[in-house]
């Protein structure tokens, strides 16, 4: 798989390989290069490790260089790869429009995606916010408990001690007149 940045890109390369099968087309002429020759073969073999390389000429290879092969066949081959190749050019421009329209829809999809993990962030943040707030708040609440609490024991105290003041004159006058 190739992966290209942009679909501009993308489509400049189709366009080259297209352009590239299409003069192997034109141009039909068969060269053979050096690996197919039956040396390069019998030097590429598979070997086990360790194993010493064959010795003498391959016997399933026939070195007759008057083999000759009907032109006929030759033409029969190259219509058939024609054909293989035409069918295969109709199916990248029928899958062209298909492959817009799912990239489309990924970069549709991708949008979506990008605007949910935005909305996910800003939705953390805001949780984050709420808990900091919730933390002061509640050690606000804690604090105005507490003092709550303190005066409450001093309201009772200042009673207590109202009370007692109270008794002591009463009990200066009963006692006292």
């Amino acid at each position: 798989f190739l992966r290209l940045k942009s679909r501009s890109t993308r489509n400049d390369l189709l366009t080259g390989l297209r352009g590239i099968l299409a003069d192997l087309q034109v141009h039909e002429g068969v060269s053979v290069s050096a690996i197919h020759t039956p040396e390069a073969i019998q030097h590429q073999a598979r070997r086990m490790p360790g194993s010493a390389p064959k010795s003498g000429p391959n016997p399933f290879h026939n070195r007759r260089g008057d083999i000759m092969v009907p032109l006929a066949e030759v033409h029969d081959l190259i219509n058939r790869e024609r054909e293989s190749y035409d069918r295969l050019l109709l199916t990248m421009l029928q899958g062209s429009s298909d492959l817009k329209e799912k990239e489309d829809e990924l970069l549709l999809l991708r949008g979506k995606l990008h605007t949910a993990v935005v909305e996910s962030a800003e939705k953390d943040k805001t949780q984050a916010n709420d808990s900091r707030l919730i933390m002061q708040l509640s050690k606000k609440l804690e604090t105005l408990l507490m003092e709550n609490e303190d005066l409450r024991d001093n309201n009772d105290r200042l009673n207590n001690r109202l009370v007692t003041v109270e008794c002591e004159k009463m009990n200066l006058l009963y006692f006292g007149t």
